[in-house]
C-alpha cells in the first residue's frame, strides 16, 4: 500500500470521543505507512443563542482545506458533527467533501459506507437487567434529536424492550436532548412530566452528567432515587459519585474498524455498513455494585479462563500498543496461577508469599489501574477472597490469604495516592505553562515576521515539536452559515521543527492552500497532524497545523483560541503601521510646497535622524553605489533592550532620551559611512559601508553604550540588540526588504542574550 495522507474529520479535539477514536485509527495503522490529518470541525449548523461562545463555528472552515490533492481517504463521523442540526444540512456537508473515498463513523447516510454500534444488545441487556431484578416498568429516556442515527436507534432499542414486556409507554417518558453536557433544562422536564419514574436510559453519558446535577438539585439521589444508565463508557462517566452504570461502546475499536474499512475501499473493495458489539457495564448507579454479579466462581480461579478475565477486568488495555497490553496481561495471568497455586499446595513457604507480595506490587505499579474500573476491581478482589476461603479449611492458610488482600489493597491505595501527588504536580505544571504561553505570545509590540515566530515557540509544554503557522494576505471576515472560500496560496510565516522555531524567508512564504499539510517546509515524518483554525470573533487569520500530542486532546482548544487572539493583536499592530507609513506618505504630498515640510517627512521629529520613509528613500542608492564599487554592505536591523520596562519604572521621559541617546551613539558609530534611521517604536535600522565585519562592528556599538552608561548619571543602562545582512555583488539582487526580514531573524537570535541589566548597581558607602 503507498504512502497515504488520510483525513479524520470529527467534533471538538477535546472530545473523549476524538481521542479514543483516533487513538484506534492510529493503532490499526501501526504497519502501515501513512499519514494522518485531525480535522475538529466542531458541531455545523448548530444554533449559537445563549451560548458563550458563538464563534464556535469558526472550526468548520478547516473540512474546507481538504482537497483531492492533499487527501486519499475520510474518515468521517457525521452523527458527532452534525449531531446539533437537521438531516439536510448534515448531508450536505457530506456532499462538499473531496471526491474521495469516505467511510463513515458512528454514522448512517445512504450513499456512504461505515461502521456502527449495535445500539441494541447493550442497552437490551441494561434494561433487562433493571425489569429482572428490580421489577423496575416506569422507566424514562433523555433522548438525542430525531435524524441522529445513533440517537434514532437508541429510542428503538428502548421502545422495543418496552413493547416486549407488555410495558406500555408514554409521551412524557421521552423528552429530546442536544447528546451534550448543556441538556439540563430537557433533564429537568422530564423529571417534571414524569414524577415517579423508576429509572431513566440517558442517550450517552454526557446527557447523564447533566441528569446528575439536575436530580442533585432536587434532592435526589442517582441509584438511590431513580436508577440511571448512560452509552459510550467514558471516563467522565466512571469518575461520577455514585459511578455511572453505561453501556461499553468502544469508541477506540469503532476508529480502528473505521480505518480498516477505508484502508478496504481504497484497495477497490465495495462495502456495505458494518457493526460492533456492545456491552453493558453495571454500577453504581444502579444502586449497590455489590448487588451485580460480575464474576462467576468457576472464572475466578480456572488457569484456562484467565484470559478472559483479565480482558474483562482492564477492557482499556485495548486502546494501547499490543506489547505493553499482551505484558501487562502475561503478569496479571502468572499472578493469578501464582496464588490458584499457593491455595492448592500443602506447603506454603514464606518466600513464596513474599514473592508473590512483590509480584502484585511491580503489576499495579505498571499502570494496569488506569486501565480499569475500581467498580469492576473490587468486586473482584471480594469475590476472589471469598473463593479462595472456601479453598482452604486451616488457620494458616486463611492468614496467608487476608495478608495477600491486604497488600493487594494497600499497593492500590498507595499507587492511587503518587496518583494524586502527580496530578497535583501535573495541574500546576499545566496553569504555569498556559500563563507563560499568554505572556510570551502577546509579549510583541510591533507587527513583523518575528511576532509570528513567538507564537509557536512556546509550544514544548505541550509536547509538540513540529508546528506549521499559516496566515491570510488579509483576516477574513467569515459569518455563520457563510460559505468561507480558502485563498489559493497562504503565508507559512513560522515554522517548528523538531522543537526549533525558524521564521521563514520571505522568499519562501507562499505556500498554495492544496499543501499546507505537506511542502518542503514540513518535517517528513510528520504522521499525526491536526488543523486548527487562528480566528477572534467573526474574523480568521489563519491556520495552525500541527503535531497531534496527548495534550492537544487535553488543551487544543485553549491553545488555538490564545494564538487566535495573539494573531489579531499582530493584525492591529500591522494596521498601526500601514496607518503610520499612510501619515508619512501624506506628508510626502507637501514636499512640494515646502523645503522644511520635506526635510519633515524624511526626519524622526524625536530623534532627529532619518524616519522610515528617509531611510528606505536613501538605502538602495547607497547599496548600489558600494556594490559598484566592489565593496559589501551590512545591514543592521536594531532594537532597543527594555524600553518598556524603563518607561514604567523611571517614565516616559526618560524612555525618549532613551531613544535619542541610541540615535546619536548609532549616528557617531557610523559617521560617513553609512546612514541610519529610526523607522519606528524602539527599532532601528542601519547600512554600513566600511571595513568592519559583523563582530567587529557589533563590539564596537557595544563598547560605545558601554563607555556612555559608565559615565553616565542616569539610574539606568541604555544598550541595543544588532541582528545583520551581508549585502555583496553575489546576492546583489536581494531587495531591501528581504535584507531587512534576513537581519530580523538575526536579530531574534541576538535578543535571546541582550544585556538586561536595566538598573544600575551602586556600591555602598562605608
Amino acid at each position: 500500500m503507498a504512502k497515504k495522507t488520510i483525513a479524520f474529520l470529527t467534533s471538538g479535539i477535546t472530545d473523549g470521543l476524538t481521542r479514543e477514536a483516533f487513538k484506534g485509527i492510529e493503532a490499526a495503522a501501526e504497519n502501515d505507512d501513512v499519514n494522518f490529518i485531525t480535522v475538529p470541525v466542531k458541531y455545523i449548523g448548530r444554533d449559537f443563542t445563549g451560548l458563550p461562545d458563538k464563534y464556535e463555528y469558526q472550526y468548520e472552515i478547516t473540512a474546507n482545506f481538504l482537497k483531492k490533492e492533499n487527501v486519499s481517504g475520510l474518515i468521517v463521523a457525521a452523527d458527532y458533527i452534525g449531531c446539533l442540526t437537521t438531516r439536510e444540512v448534515l448531508v450536505r456537508f457530506m456532499e462538499n467533501l473531496p471526491d474521495v473515498p469516505i467511510v463513515l463513523m458512528a454514522s448512517k447516510i445512504p450513499g456512504y459506507a461505515g461502521v456502527t454500534f449495535d445500539n441494541t444488545k447493550g442497552i437490551k441487556d441494561a434494561l433487562e437487567y433493571l425489569y429482572t431484578r428490580y421489577g423496575t416498568t416506569k422507566i424514562g429516556m433523555l433522548g438525542g434529536p430525531e435524524g441522529n442515527s445513533d440517537a434514532d436507534e437508541r429510542k428503538v432499542a428502548y421502545l422495543e424492550f418496552l413493547q416486549d414486556h407488555g410495558i406500555e409507554f408514554k409521551e412524557n417518558w421521552f423528552v429530546e436532548s442536544d447528546l451534550t453536557v448543556r441538556c439540563r433544562p430537557e433533564a429537568e422536564k422530564l423529571l417534571q412530566q414524569f414524577p415517579d419514574v423508576e429509572a431513566i436510559f440517558c442517550v450517552n453519558d454526557d446527557t447523564a452528567i447533566a441528569l446528575y446535577d439536575v436530580m442533585k438539585n432536587r434532592g435526589l439521589e442517582p441509584g438511590a432515587d431513580i436508577k440511571v444508565f448512560g452509552f459510550d463508557n467514558s471516563v467522565a462517566g466512571s469518575l461520577l459519585n455514585p459511578s455511572l452504570t453505561t453501556i461499553d461502546a468502544g469508541v477506540y475499536d469503532l476508529g480502528g474498524y473505521a480505518y480498516k474499512m477505508l484502508k478496504r475501499k481504497l484497495e477497490g473493495e465495495h462495502l456495505e455498513n458494518e457493526m460492533l458489539p456492545t456491552r453493558f457495564i453495571c454500577r453504581d448507579s444502579f444502586g449497590s455494585i455489590n448487588e451485580a454479579v460480575k464474576f462467576s466462581v468457576d472464572k475466578v480461579l480456572d488457569k484456562g479462563r484467565l484470559g478472559g478475565l483479565f480482558d474483562q477486568l482492564f477492557y482499556r488495555f485495548r486502546e494501547c500498543d499490543s506489547e505493553e497490553s499482551e505484558e501487562i496481561r502475561e503478569d496479571f495471568i502468572h499472578i493469578m496461577e501464582e496464588i490458584i497455586d499457593i491455595i492448592g499446595a500443602h506447603d506454603r513457604d514464606e518466600a513464596r508469599i513474599r514473592r508473590l507480595k512483590h509480584n502484585i506490587r511491580a503489576f499495579l505499579k505498571e499502570g494496569a489501574l488506569d486501565y480499569t474500573d475500581y467498580d469492576e476491581l473490587v468486586p473482584f478482589i471480594e469475590r476472589l477472597q471469598a473463593e479462595m476461603l472456601t479453598k482452604i479449611d486451616d488457620c494458616e492458610g486463611k492468614q496467608i490469604i487476608y495478608e495477600v488482600v491486604e497488600s493487594l489493597y494497600k499497593s492500590i491505595i498507595k499507587v492511587q495516592n503518587n496518583n494524586n501527588v502527580k496530578d497535583d504536580e501535573y495541574v500546576g505544571n499545566l496553569m504555569n505553562s498556559m500563563k507563560a504561553l499568554v505572556r510570551d505570545s502577546l509579549n510583541f509590540s510591533y507587527a513583523n515576521d518575528l511576532s509570528y515566530l513567538e507564537l509557536i515557540a512556546h509550544l514544548d509544554w505541550m509536547n509538540i515539536k513540529n508546528a506549521y503557522l499559516y496566515i491570510f494576505d488579509k483576516p477574513i471576515v467569515h459569518l455563520q452559515n457563510e460559505v468561507f472560500n480558502v485563498p489559493e496560496t497562504l503565508n507559512l510565516k513560522a515554522v517548528l521543527k523538531d522543537g526549533v522555531p525558524e521564521s521563514v524567508p520571505f522568499s519562501k512564504q507562499r505556500i498554495p492552500s492544496a499543501k499546507v499539510f505537506s511542502n518542503e517546509e514540513t518535517a517528513e515524518d510528520d504522521h499525526s497532524l491536526v488543523i486548527m483554525p487562528l480566528h477572534f470573533g467573526d474574523t480568521v487569520y489563519g491556520i495552525i497545523v500541527h503535531e497531534l500530542t496527548e495534550m492537544t486532546f487535553k488543551n487544543g482548544e485553549f491553545l488555538t483560541n490564545q494564538l487566535g487572539t495573539a494573531a489579531r493583536m499582530i493584525d492591529i499592530l500591522r494596521v498601526n503601521n500601514d496607518v503610520q507609513k499612510q501619515l508619512e506618505d501624506s506628508i510626502a504630498v507637501m514636499r512640494q510646497h515646502n523645503i522644511e515640510l520635506d526635510k519633515l517627512s524624511r526626519n524622526d521629529v524625536l530623534t532627529g535622524i532619518l524616519n522610515r520613509r528617509g531611510f528606505n528613500d536613501n538605502a538602495p542608492a547607497i547599496i548600489h553605489e558600494n556594490l559598484d564599487m566592489g565593496h559589501d554592505v551590512l545591514f543592521l536591523y536594531i532594537d532597543m533592550n527594555n524600553l518598556k520596562i524603563i518607561n514604567d519604572r523611571f517614565g516616559h521621559e526618560e524612555g525618549d532620551f532613551s531613544l535619542k541617546t541610541i540615535s546619536h551613539i548609532l549616528a557617531d558609530v557610523i559617521d560617513e559611512r553609512g546612514i541610519v534611521g529610526r523607522i519606528g517604536g524602539d527599532e532601528y535600522a542601519m547600512i554600513y559601508c566600511g571595513l568592519l565585519n559583523e563582530k567587529e562592528l557589533n563590539d564596537r556599538i557595544k563598547a560605545t553604550f558601554d563607555a556612555f552608561n559608565k559615565h553616565s548619571d542616569k539610574p539606568y543602562n541604555i544598550s541595543v540588540s544588532c541582528g545583520f545582512c551581508r549585502i555583496s555583488s553575489d546576492n546583489r539582487r536581494i531587495t531591501l526588504e528581504e535584507a531587512m526580514s534576513v537581519a530580523d531573524r538575526d536579530l531574534y537570535i541576538a535578543k535571546q542574550n541582550k544585556d538586561n541589566r536595566i538598573v544600575k548597581t551602586r556600591s555602598r558607602r562605608a
